[in-house]
């Protein structure tokens, strides 16, 4: 924590923070049911073959996930805990919300637009969400950026 650091982003901190635990959590609890392995796109998303999805996006579901959907799990499962750790220690914190802006956008066009409703309105509060933390930077406030990088910010003292 950077206490000595006057900045008015505690409460972005916030969202970062619950942000982070969420995307933590759901890693974990992805790795605990050994996620990669299951059927992970049909529980997901749904049979492809009758799922209102883009066009584009079905046609890499279909040529690049389904055949190798071990691999994309566990990038799915990784890809989380990674972002959840980032966003939750505030270590690397723009780079963990680009990761989960690519995640949460995946899941948008995947289940959020399969689905609809709850679904749909969860992915698209994520990413503004994370849009908020890209341009905002709060890991500088209650995070391990302000202290491991603060002092650039502050004139090198």
């Amino acid at each position: 924590m950077n206490l000595k650091e006057r900045t008015y982003l505690w409460y972005i901190a916030v969202l970062r923070i619950y942000i982070g635990y969420y995307f933590l959590q759901q890693g974990i609890r992805k790795f605990q049911r050994d996620f990669p392995m299951g059927d992970w796109i049909g529980r997901q998303i749904g049979d492809l073959a009758t799922v209102d999805l883009y066009p584009w996006y079905r046609k890499f579901l279909v040529d690049y996930v389904v055949p190798h959907h071990q691999l994309f799990g566990y990038f799915v499962m990784i890809g989380e805990i990674l972002v959840g750790a980032c966003l939750l220690l505030g270590f690397l914190t723009r780079a963990g919300a680009y990761g989960g802006l690519f995640l949460v956008i995946n899941y948008w066009l995947g289940i959020g637009l399969a689905r609809g409703g709850a679904q749909l309105a969860q992915q698209q509060t994520f990413i503004v969400c994370l849009i908020v933390i890209v341009l905002s930077n709060p890991g500088r406030t209650l995070g391990l950026d302000g202290l491991l990088f603060g002092a650039r910010g502050r004139g090198g003292r």
